[in-house]
């Protein structure tokens, strides 16, 4: 993430000295987000293959700032620096289930029911985007694409903080971001964006067995500990303005 802001001060002191027009903005977005997930259950048994964890989107939202530095008259790039709230409500008891069916056992062996994990993960993102904008009506149609890289600053399972020191969480995150907008000249901006997650931010690469114990509520509620793989996914809404007027 260094490397990263690094190379977005770079090019935006070395656009401020050739164009002289970068322009700062606030913006905000309502997203839903959920995290992709399965479990490999083969080294349980070479039969039992992979199995999806069932993860609902929850609701949550993004601000911060952003820039847009000129490289051509249509080109740009756009840094943002963002607070983003990430996360997904994982259906436990679903998982738990068919985690027995593929061992055979019927899910009245545990009584576990619609037990629902709700993991809420407050994320410092910086997206770089490459913007291409095309004149429309009063305004232009913005179409941007670029990386993301992000660190959990905190975040909570059922209410309960994670400390991601002791917890199967990784901190970091990097994805691709992809957007479609539209600004006026005032500097108003509306987009619609799609953020995917590349990291998979579970350290566990083998479920823990405490984890598939319904016995066991703390184990069985944090999603990180079934291992196999966790990545971000989220899509939203986002409301912009950048002072000065539009370009």
């Amino acid at each position: 993430m260094k490397r990263l802001c690094s190379v977005v001060l770079i090019l935006s002191l070395c656009s401020s000295a050739v164009v002289g027009q970068v322009r700062y903005g606030i913006m905000g977005s309502v997203q839903a987000s959920n995290v992709s997930s399965t479990v490999d259950l083969s080294s349980l048994g070479p039969t039992l293959g992979t199995l999806t964890v069932p993860i609902n989107q929850r609701v949550g939202f993004r601000a911060g700032l952003m820039a847009d530095i000129p490289v051509t008259d249509q080109l740009s790039i756009r840094p943002q620096l963002l607070y983003s709230v990430k996360g997904g409500n994982v259906d436990v008891g679903t998982f738990v289930s068919n985690a027995l069916a593929k061992f055979g056992l019927p899910s009245s062996t545990f009584s576990i029911g619609t037990s629902i994990s709700k993991v809420v993960v407050n994320y410092i993102e910086l997206p770089v985007l490459a913007t291409y904008s095309l004149d429309a009506g009063p305004g232009q149609l913005v179409v941007g694409a670029g990386p993301y890289a992000a660190v959990a600053v905190g975040g909570t399972i059922n209410g309960e903080p994670i400390n991601f020191d002791t917890s199967s969480f990784r901190k970091h995150d990097l994805g691709v971001t992809a957007s479609l907008g539209y600004e006026l000249p005032m500097g108003l901006t509306l987009s619609a964006y799609y953020a995917h997650g590349l990291t998979n931010f579970s350290k566990n690469a083998t479920p823990n067995l405490a984890s598939l114990n319904p016995t066991n509520p703390t184990a069985s509620l944090d999603p990180s500990a079934f291992g196999g793989t966790l990545r971000n996914r989220s899509y939203g809404l986002t409301i912009g303005y950048f002072f000065g007027g539009g370009r």
